[in-house]
């Protein structure tokens, strides 16, 4: 179903993060987070075509494919087609375990959803972080939206 992968464990992932920091100190976030944007976008590649056009196909398949990943589990607190909206929460995510600085790497993911729907919609969502783990939240929870074209984020 999916094409060849590896995985690497929580333990790995956190070499190549310190890695990283060495050289780049806080810049290495911006590195991190592009690869996982990058990710994101290349995964448009493997969903089914009908799900490319589709946001609730879309979501349908892409929601189980996260929790195989062992990156947590994705829940859909509210999703608006109309509006381009979608409201939801990760549990268990595994990188508010990770630290770069002061600051957990669930940005990672939300640079991973960006991407995929930026490739997918061609238009980069805009993503606010309601909840956070990494602060005492149960959960992260996000706040994205995809506006229409050649419109800018409302302030």
């Amino acid at each position: 179903m999916y094409e060849g992968c590896f995985l690497l464990p929580k333990a790995r992932l956190e070499q190549i993060f310190k890695k990283l920091t060495e050289p780049f100190q806080p810049g290495a976030q911006v590195i991190i987070a592009e690869a996982f944007k990058v990710e994101g976008k290349w995964y448009i590649n493997e969903i089914p075509e009908h799900a490319k056009t589709d946001l609730s196909a879309f979501l349908a398949s892409t929601v189980p494919r996260f929790k195989e990943s062992g990156a947590g589990r994705i829940e859909i607190v509210d999703f608006n087609p109309k509006k381009s909206e979608l409201q939801f929460r990760i549990w268990n995510n595994i990188f508010v375990e990770m630290y770069h600085y002061d600051l957990t790497c669930c940005f990672g993911v939300e640079a991973y959803v960006g991407g995929l729907l930026e490739e997918l919609t061609g238009i980069a969502p805009v993503i606010h972080k309601t909840k956070w783990l990494g602060k005492g939240d149960p959960y992260c929870e996000s706040h994205l939206t995809i506006p229409p074209p050649g419109e800018k984020e409302k302030p």
